[in-house]
């Protein structure tokens, strides 16, 4: 028996034998195609290894096309496909260390917070790595999850890719970090009904959700551990920039920079998420929505800075090109938003490519992107893109 590490596993392979996960349990069976959900769910345990003593009998062929720069473009996802795993430890290390953390912040107890440290210090690290690696955040979403624990670990991601654009040292990169991971401390002290309500709150239960950033800073500044910066993520994430936010309706630079940054964050990402009471949405329509309400609602510099650095067509956003065929943006040109970097993943006829075919619209100035697509219009699934 041999063993295969699962970061190798890509959904469709097929192997002449069984797999298995350990002596008792078979991952899949001879001539089975693997299939995404088989790969989530080791990803999901744990599991970094499996054992078979098969060969593998049909795979995918890559081969690299396009220029010099479309080259290195695509030799950057490379690397960002590389991490997989890392995130996967990463992000479910601290979704476990939060998990503990609100439930003790809910019973008034004392909290580890070298734990919150070191979760945020891993996080930081890996985006100082590759800051892309927030593509795999959506993916890994899982409904029978902690939705607030999830939530704060993704905005602690697009709250230190902000602060990295911003060229923060390490001391405030951690702050920072802290406090988003924490930006929801205030939640655990609201009913979990209302938390997880599909209906349209009562005005009694809107007032209730309106005083958890109150109810976290309360919580936290109790901590010896939590400075007055830190604990203000969570006071005020909710204030806007035109005044108009809550719970103390602070104006402008009256809101500490952290929390500023945290908004911005917290808004994204809510957006693409999957809640109870709602669907999620593309990374490009959540990007709109942003510009659309941000001249009033977040710091106009700091919107600025996010939607640069996420450019008009977030890495990971599927499209649809005027010759019918289908990509997944994989990188992008400061000075050309609008003009991305793509690789195919369905041709014209809307049939899956196998190969490697990069489309730089930079270059090719007889192809536009005709329209952003979600995951069930274009067929796809990002799974199946991102590790496969």
């Amino acid at each position: 028996m041999k063993k295969i590490s699962v970061e190798e596993l890509k959904p469709g392979m097929v192997f002449n034998k069984a797999v298995y996960i350990d002596s008792d349990n078979m991952l899949v069976g001879p001539n089975v195609p693997l299939r995404e959900e088989d790969i989530k769910k080791l990803m999901k345990w744990g599991i970094t290894e499996v054992e078979t003593a098969a060969d593998v009998i049909k795979t995918d062929k890559y081969i690299t096309a396009g220029s010099d720069r479309s080259n290195e473009i695509y030799g950057k996802y490379e690397h960002l496909l590389s991490l997989r795993k890392r995130l996967v430890e990463v992000h479910g290390n601290a979704c476990y260390t939060m998990d503990r953390v609100y439930s003790l912040i809910r019973k008034d107890m004392p909290v580890d917070f070298d734990s919150i440290g070191k979760a945020v210090a891993e996080i930081v690290s890996l985006l100082k790595e590759n800051s892309n690696i927030f593509i795999f955040l959506n993916i890994l979403e899982e409904t029978d999850k902690n939705y607030l624990v999830t939530h704060s670990v993704n905005v602690t991601f697009y709250s230190i890719l902000i602060g990295l654009a911003m060229n923060y040292n390490d001391r405030q990169l951690m702050e920072l970090g802290t406090g988003t991971i924490l930006i929801d401390s205030g939640m655990t002290k609201i009913p979990v009904y209302i938390i997880h309500k599909q209906s349209n709150l009562t005005d009694s239960e809107y007032q209730m959700i309106k005083a958890h950033p109150l109810h976290g800073y309360k919580a936290l500044i109790n901590y010896p551990d939590i400075n007055e910066r830190i604990a203000n993520v969570s006071l005020q994430h909710h204030e806007q920039f035109d005044g108009k936010g809550y719970p103390r309706g602070l104006k402008g630079k009256e809101i500490d920079e952290y929390a500023r940054i945290a908004a911005i964050a917290d808004s994204y990402e809510a957006q693409i998420s999957t809640r109870s009471y709602k669907g999620k949405i593309g990374a490009y329509h959540a990007m709109k929505n942003l510009l659309a309400s941000g001249v009033n609602k977040f710091d106009p510099d700091i919107l600025k800075i996010f939607l640069s650095r996420m450019s008009v067509y977030p890495i990971g956003s599927l499209v649809q090109l005027n010759d019918k065929t289908i990509g997944i943006v994989i990188g992008s040109f400061p000075e050309k938003p609008l003009r991305p970097i793509i690789k195919l993943v369905k041709d014209s006829a809307g049939q899956k490519i196998s190969d490697v075919r990069i489309i730089n619209l930079l270059e090719d100035s007889t192809k536009f992107i005709q329209k952003v697509m979600d995951e069930k219009e274009a067929g796809i699934s990002l799974f199946d893109i991102l590790w496969g």
